[in-house]
């Protein structure tokens, strides 16, 4: 049988037209937004674009970033989103906004194929395509990741792993050389994609393989299959082959962890894990209507109702003898995993494990649970085997009607805020973004922040000079020159320079460059050691007197050549491997497509939810659009003009009472109308009845977004969670009271209309009593 006829499925293109529905705004809707994820992700691509044009393939350091001086982020930072978005933008010549709008794409189209290529061979075509459409139209995988975080690498991570599982468990039951070899090619892509969610899918898939491998055949009733452990060699060769075509990255980038300031991206503040556990009433909600008045609508984190309904009842398959499986345990204890893990329930664990920290958020679990409820949505067409001895019939017709239903419950998610036109991306426009205090180095933390830099330094007027005048870029320090030497000559190659200089005195050479491992100079050829400046951390080395060639070179160390070599070893057999596969002729199992009947009534189905959107994009269904000064979506309407512009609109506050102790949060929904000239802060206070305060939320940004990007046309949706000050609140009543306020010039913007006031602050009228 040949390769085409044995993989040739319409199943395949009915998962492709359900991925093209789910990333349909990004097929229709030109550009990309700005204020998400994404923003950072393109300056990471288009750095990678401009250093392939120079000639290096593989940067590890991103030379325009942190104001000019240099940032090791592609050296610990999973690169493949980036290599495949700087690549399609460069051979289609449409830059790195689109080939990261390509990167989302490519994703929603591999995680939908791989997810019905996985429920296929678990349980059937049709369950197959009922897993596809309930993990596609999942709110984390269809909304939260591309858009309203817009984490391009874990999207593309999380795509990954239903295909991952796939050719790993056709690698267990066949042994088969070609799915040895891809599936050492999805482990490695998995890995280069992005760090976290490559460590819980790799963990996902190993407990599945050890699962499939131990498990299932301690259950005579529902295993039926040959000895599961005759390919354990096999599954071990493509994990190490996996890991060897990764070693170039995941080998320096371990080895290196202890040259940047790691720690930053856990711990508290921003990034504290104990702010971001969701309850269950949230996760097992209805998806709500986005409301598109607002700069950043509300992110609902939830399951989906239809998902989690399918789920129920696939999970309940366990109770019947003739549609018991083994593999249906394995997915119910990995959603209760995930959905522990996302619950406040787990603090006791999170807190325990100190690599839990920097997953920073457990809502991040939300994407493999996606997985595991889509594989049990999958195995709820199960049951129908009940009523038709073939099963095909009364499936395919339940399959069309669970896909319609996993549609029409998603619509509100394909609603995402309007974005205008992303603009010119380059390296000024990238430190421009830093000179404001936004993702230095397009990281919010200072996460790969070398350790030699101790005391954050500002931009460098010589340095944005350089910049602006385009061509080469000058790190040269010459005002620390001595008097009397002078630069004759100055070349610049990629991630290198190299100077003619002449000085009558011995001096030390001084670059804006932050020192990393690898960065090496020489004088006349010869290295001489690098002495890293403090508190700054830039290089710093001694030239003699005379005339002499200074070089500044970034190379790789011993350890990055050994990873190289490594992934070459890996690279070669991972040929051998293929070549073998496609030499031998072809064997294994029999791969039962979906039937052409179904696949047409499915796909129809699948256009018909084109249509709904078509016709919902000139109706106005399935979504809210504030405008004014009303806000649909608040709790309290209260509407405060201010100066300079500015409105508060309305608030929310998740209690009217509660018990000393418990948590308060306040949400302040803001507007301006007119462009703002420079960046407020915002503060929320809780007040007691002796005018001493209790609680603080103090904010660099409202809602982290600077006010003088706001848009006159939507408002701000600003959270607040309140700190106590010591320990649990007296009992009694509080007042919230909350401003804008500017750190630099102290200016506070006062109302203009009559309300109550506490110093210089706005009180809220609702008042807050906590009890003992």
């Amino acid at each position: 049988m040949s390769f085409l006829r044995r993989y040739s499925d319409p199943g395949l293109l009915v998962a492709a037209l359900i991925a093209a529905l789910g990333a349909w705004p990004l097929l229709t809707r030109p550009s990309m937004p700005t204020m998400t994820d994404a923003e950072m992700h393109i300056y990471r691509v288009a750095e990678i674009a401009s250093s392939i044009r120079q000639g290096v393939l593989y940067p590890r350091w991103a030379p325009d970033f942190y104001f000019g001086y240099g940032y090791p982020v592609f050296n610990f930072y999973s690169p493949l989103a980036y290599h495949v978005a700087a690549y399609y933008g460069l051979l289609t010549d449409t830059g790195p906004v689109a080939g990261t709008k390509f990167a989302l794409v490519l994703a929603a189209g591999i995680g939908s194929v791989g997810m019905y290529l996985f429920g296929r061979d678990r349980w059937g075509a049709v369950p197959g395509i009922v897993s596809a459409a309930a993990f596609v139209f999942s709110p984390y995988v269809l909304y939260i990741d591309p858009h309203a975080r817009g984490d391009v690498p874990q999207s593309l991570a999380l795509s990954l792993a239903p295909l991952i599982l796939w050719t790993f468990d056709r690698l267990r039951r066949t042994g088969s050389l070609l799915h040895l070899a891809f599936s050492g090619l999805t482990l490695a892509a998995l890995i280069l994609s992005h760090p976290l969610m490559a460590l819980v899918v790799y963990a996902l898939l190993l407990a599945f393989v050890g699962w499939e491998t131990l498990i299932s055949p301690l259950a005579p009733q529902t295993y039926l299959g040959p000895d599961p452990r005759r390919h354990v060699p096999h599954l071990a060769a493509a994990i190490g082959l996996g890991l060897g075509l990764a070693a170039f990255y995941w080998l320096p980038a371990g080895i290196d962890r202890s040259a940047v300031q790691l720690h930053n991206v856990a711990g508290p503040g921003y990034f504290d894990f104990h702010n971001y556990f969701v309850t269950l009433r949230e996760l097992f909600s209805p998806t709500r209507y986005l409301d598109l008045g607002a700069t950043a609508p509300l992110v609902q984190f939830n399951i989906g109702l239809v998902q989690w309904i399918l789920a129920l009842a696939g999970a309940l398959t366990v109770f019947s003898r003739r549609l018991r499986r083994t593999d249906t345990f394995f997915f119910v204890f990995a959603a209760v995993g995930f959905i522990y893990l996302i619950t406040q329930a787990s603090v006791n664990f999170w807190e325990a494990i100190p690599i839990m920290s920097f997953f920073q958020f457990p809502t991040r679990f939300l994407a493999p649970a996606a997985l595991a409820f889509a594989a049990l949505a999958g195995l709820s067409v199960r049951w129908v085997e009940r009523f038709d001895k073939t099963g095909m019939k009364v499936a395919a017709a339940t399959g069309l009607v669970l896909v319609a239903a996993t549609i029409v419950a998603a619509m509100p998610l394909l609603y995402p805020p309007e974005w205008g036109e992303f603009g010119k991306v380059d390296a000024l426009r990238m430190i421009s973004v830093e000179q404001q205090g936004r993702a230095l180095g397009t990281t919010s933390a200072n996460d790969f922040l070398p350790v030699g830099v101790t005391v954050l330094p500002g931009s460098q007027q010589s340095l944005l000079d350089s910049y602006k005048a385009g061509g080469s870029i000058d790190r040269l320090n010459r005002a620390t020159l001595p008097d009397g030497a002078y630069v004759l000559r100055w070349e610049q190659r990629p991630f290198a320079d190299k100077y003619e200089i002449s000085s009558d005195t011995d001096f030390v050479f001084r670059v804006f460059l932050f020192y990393f491992p690898g960065w090496t100079a020489r004088v006349d050829g010869q290295e001489v050691p690098i002495e890293v400046a403090q508190p700054d951390g830039f290089i710093t080395f001694p030239v003699p007197a005379g005339e002499h060639t200074v070089e500044v070179i970034f190379e790789d160390t011993l350890p990055r050549r050994l990873a190289w070599g490594i992934s070459l070893l890996a690279l070669f057999g991972w040929i051998a491997a293929t070549a073998l596969a496609v030499a031998r002729p072809m064997s294994g199992e029999e791969t039962i497509a979906l039937p052409m009947k179904p696949a047409i009534a499915i796909g129809v189905v699948v256009l018909l939810g084109f249509g709904l959107k078509l016709n919902a994009d000139r109706a106005g269904w399935f979504r809210c659009n504030s405008s004014g000064t009303t806000v649909a979506v608040a709790q309290r309407p209260y509407f405060v003009q201010m100066e300079r512009g500015l409105q508060l609109l309305a608030y929310d506050l998740s209690a009217d009472t509660i018990r000393s102790g418990e948590p308060l949060t306040t949400t302040l929904y803001w507007k301006t109308q007119a462009p703002v000239p420079m960046n407020f802060q915002v503060y929320a206070h809780l007040i007691g009845a002796d005018d001493q305060l209790y609680a603080q939320s103090d904010k660099l940004n409202p809602a982290d977004f600077p006010t003088t990007r706001w848009p006159t046309t939507r408002y701000v949706r600003d959270d607040h969670k309140l700190v106590f000050q010591s320990g649990a609140l007296p009992p009694g009543e509080y007042r919230v009271v909350v401003g804008l306020w500017n750190a630099g010039t102290g200016e506070r913007l006062r109302p203009l209309v009559p309300v109550e006031m506490f110093a210089d602050g706005i009180v809220l009228p609702a008042r807050v009593t906590v009890q003992p």
